[in-house]
């Protein structure tokens, strides 16, 4: 939990209904409020006081994302060298809850990140939250995040060439480099970033990942689910890319979420891992080949 190798560090997401969406944030999801700005409401998973979910009203899907950097000299390797590319850079100094400095340019899709520094670097102590949580099944932390592209490859490249990610799987079915879907870590964590294909550019979100402590942890987060009447779209399950535990759910916001456990740690020289079928990489513990219609749609 909190590992110096797991680097995803918040996100911004639109929501169909605020109301809606903050009540299972709060009540379901287990999430604690630490901020309202120009109607923007920031909410943590409560351990640290950084914040993981930003939301605000008007749609769905992602208004930015953010990995965190170790310190400013980092942060000023990347303004350069994002901006030699002839990519547009912003600098930016506590504009959001917790954050102390950042920088934010736009990816090949065209979906926001950053690279950011944080207030909060104390270790956490699940005896003591920094804000007091009244739901028991509540996420970790905040886990990865799988972007919706139309060209996988582009913006795949995009991350190991510019932004220094390593690439820890890639789906190619037909192995001339039109993929389908990757994982990407900044550190040693699995993947902090995966992307996957879409046709329709309008899709920035396939799902948002909630760290999770194991089985038994995310059993009662479904059960939850169950009390809130929101559906389990897929799983639980062990993926074989990862090979993390999981479970997919459409949140009442209208976008995806997933609760992991037992992602994957690797060396910096791991090498990539490629496969022939975006099936296989589905489900370990059954001949499930094909997950349900919904499932390849993003938001």
């Amino acid at each position: 939990m909190h590992s110096k190798a797991q680097r995803f560090e918040h996100v911004e997401l639109k929501v169909q209904d605020l109301s809606k969406a903050l009540h299972f944030y709060q009540n379901g999801l287990g999430l604690v409020e630490i901020a309202r700005e120009n109607g923007v409401v920031y909410l943590g998973c409560g351990y640290d006081k950084n914040y993981d979910l930003a939301v605000s009203e008007g749609g769905t899907g992602v208004t930015h994302f953010a990995v965190r950097v170790d310190n400013e000299d980092e942060l000023d390797y990347f303004f350069k060298k994002i901006s030699g590319v002839g990519v547009s850079v912003e600098r930016h100094n506590g504009t959001e809850p917790g954050q102390e400095k950042g920088i934010r340019f736009q990816l090949p899709s065209g979906i926001p990140m950053e690279f950011v520094l944080v207030a909060d670097n104390s270790y956490v102590n699940p005896a003591r939250p920094a804000y007091p949580r009244n739901v028991a099944s509540a996420p970790l932390n905040i886990d990865h995040i799988n972007l919706m592209t139309v060209n996988v490859k582009k913006e795949t490249d995009f991350f190991r060439e510019v932004l220094d990610f390593k690439v820890s799987d890639i789906v190619d079915p037909e192995m001339n480099g039109n993929y389908m879907m990757t994982f990407m870590r900044f550190r040693g964590y699995h993947h902090d970033v995966a992307t996957t294909i879409t046709k329709n550019p309008q899709e920035t979100l396939h799902h948002l990942s909630w760290t999770m402590s194991n089985i038994e942890h995310i059993k009662v987060a479904c059960d939850v689910l169950a009390q809130f009447e929101v559906d389990v779209e897929l799983g639980p399950g062990r993926h074989p890319i990862g090979p993390n535990l999981y479970a997919y759910y459409l949140e009442p916001g209208g976008n995806r979420f997933e609760y992991v456990a037992e992602q994957a740690y690797l060396d910096p020289d791991s090498p990539t891992k490629v496969w022939r079928s975006m099936q296989d990489t589905l489900e370990s513990w059954s001949k499930l080949k094909r997950p349900p219609s919904s499932f390849i749609r993003g938001t």
